[in-house]
């Protein structure tokens, strides 16, 4: 059935209705592993209710100082809930006031007697970001930024798998044309990284302008940009 389909992949989350019982709601949290923000970054992903029939699904996005106990966490979605839309929707939000701190972002379901809560595709893109506990599996594979960007002469791109496999990271120039091969190997799940030292296939140096990175792992597939100024 295409309502319960994944945004990509084969799999997402999803939290189920709560009856309520003297105004009980969900109380569903899926809490990242902690890291420490650079300079900037946003969390990103795609959510859906799957019928507005009994109203629609609700959720909070939040963050704490690396704790995992729900009462540390603090919104930033806003004051009220957000409610997620009957087709799958992006959401994307600020961490930039965290910026250099140790923390954790979370999503928490408090929809009311509603039907099911899917979430797919979450994603922290955050130049110099660092887990600071590399033991925590990664909920979904994801490409992160690359650090510094601009860069000169190499960069350090971050990348996350949910599961072990083969992972391919290419790059390519503005033409769409393939410069580099520069990762395509099996990898454990966890958090990774790989550095570009702006050279092609045969180690010669590109020239500056803008360049594509591409990361698949799976049914997983991303592109970001980059820009290689000397």
């Amino acid at each position: 059935d295409e309502t319960y389909a994944a945004h990509t992949g084969e799999k997402y989350l999803a939290a189920f209705a709560a009856v309520p019982a003297g105004g009980v709601v969900n109380n569903d949290w899926v809490i990242s592993q902690q890291f420490t923000l650079g300079a900037t970054g946003t969390v990103s992903f795609w959510a859906m209710s799957i019928t507005d029939s009994y109203g629609l699904e609700r959720f909070n996005v939040l963050v704490s100082d690396g704790s995992t106990n729900p009462n540390d966490f603090e919104p930033i979605s806003g004051a009220n809930y957000v409610e997620a839309p009957t087709a799958w929707t992006e959401f994307t939000y600020d961490l930039s006031a965290y910026a250099n701190e140790n923390i954790r972002f979370a999503i928490q379901c408090v929809s009311s007697d509603a039907f099911i809560f899917m979430l797919d595709d979450i994603a922290v893109d955050a130049p110099g970001a660092t887990p600071v506990n590399n033991d925590v599996t990664p909920l979904v594979s994801s490409l992160g930024g690359n650090y510094p960007n601009p860069f000169n002469p190499e960069t350090t791109i971050s990348y996350a798998t949910s599961q072990a496999g083969r992972v391919t990271i290419d790059i390519y120039n503005l033409r769409g044309q393939k410069v580099k091969s520069l990762l395509n190997e099996n990898k454990e799940a966890g958090n990774h990284t790989v550095v570009w030292n702006g050279t092609d296939e045969n180690n010669n140096n590109v020239a500056s302008g803008m360049f594509f990175y591409k990361m698949r792992a799976g049914k997983y597939s991303s592109t970001k940009k980059m820009i290689l100024m000397k």
